[in-house]
């Protein structure tokens, strides 16, 4: 197979590095460098995918001035019998969006979603659209590629098995129809829809608003209304330090202790006075009141409160 369906194909699927995944997942190479996951030998290696023994897995992430990018991304489904219902589920989602998914069967009994973009979109974006999609529909969100929203030096990430190799088993890695019952797309038949469908950047970041409206919200603040000197825990490892390398540090440490024991601002305020005399951090600031509320203020929007 090669041509306008090879190039197609490779192009859905860029990304960063490849990964020989025919009998193990191990990153492939030239000459001592990583096989990167598109040029002149990515075409080849894809090639070699859809032709030949060779199986492929990419690598998503890759860079732009600066930035962690990707072409596509997707969701391995691998929750036993529920990883179709799981699938048509994410796929019935994004048809409502305006988004053109594909159900991919996975080497074993799963199931890979796929999303392909017309152009490039930062990694964090891809990653929190997508998960904000499956959080909707209480999809699992353990396997949403890109898995990685940056990496260190050196790193690839996790890599994604890509669909139509050569030597497959019946069924398997072959994408469905979705116009059809339990049908499958040919080679040539899914590349042309996946490549006339794909996903704008702009209609990719409009599932943003699942994320946010899903994201689980931090305790509010609550205050407490303790004042007397029974205070445990960090707090009172603080109160009975004699010296401290880094004062600022263990007033703010001192503070939060405080707010998590239920004690009032006001009386954290206090201690916190008291404490200051013993360090000697701003006794002899003309600002000090002020320093000692703003170290309470911070602790109270930073410090996670019990019920």
């Amino acid at each position: 197979m090669g041509g306008v369906t090879l190039e197609r194909f490779a192009s859905l699927h860029e990304g960063g590095a490849l990964a020989d995944v025919t009998e193990w997942v191990h990153p492939l190479e030239e000459d001592g460098n990583v096989a990167l996951g598109y040029g002149e030998e990515y075409l080849q290696y894809i090639d070699e995918h859809l032709n030949s023994k060779l199986a492929l897995g990419v690598y998503p992430l890759w860079k732009r001035n600066g930035v962690w990018m990707v072409n596509w991304c997707a969701v391995d489904l691998d929750d036993g019998e529920n990883s179709s219902v799981h699938a048509d589920n994410l796929i019935a989602l994004l048809e409502k969006t305006g988004i053109q998914s594909w159900k991919e069967t996975s080497k074993s009994k799963g199931y890979h979603v796929w999303v392909y973009l017309t152009e490039p979109v930062a990694a964090n974006v891809a990653r929190k659209a997508l998960t904000g999609a499956c959080r909707v529909v209480d999809v699992p969100t353990k396997e949403v590629y890109p898995k990685q929203t940056s990496l260190n030096e050196g790193a690839l990430g996790n890599c994604l098995r890509l669909p139509y190799p050569e030597h497959r088993n019946p069924g398997r890695h072959e994408v469905y129809d979705p116009s059809k019952t339990d049908s499958f797309f040919s080679l040539e038949e899914f590349v042309d829809a996946a490549w006339a469908s794909r996903t704008s950047p702009g209609l990719l970041r409009s599932l943003l608003r699942f994320f946010e409206a899903t994201e689980p919200k931090a305790p509010q603040y609550k205050p407490g209304n303790r004042e007397d000197a029974n205070f445990k825990g960090n707090a009172r490892s603080i109160w009975e330090q004699t010296e401290f390398s880094d004062r600022s540090e263990a007033m703010y440490a001192f503070a939060s202790s405080l707010l998590w024991q239920d004690y009032s601002e006001d009386a954290a305020i206090d201690w916190l006075r008291r404490l200051d005399e013993r360090v000697g951090k701003f006794t002899d600031r003309a600002d000090r009141e002020k320093q000692l509320q703003n170290i309470v203020s911070k602790a109270a929007q930073t410090t996670r409160y019990h019920d």
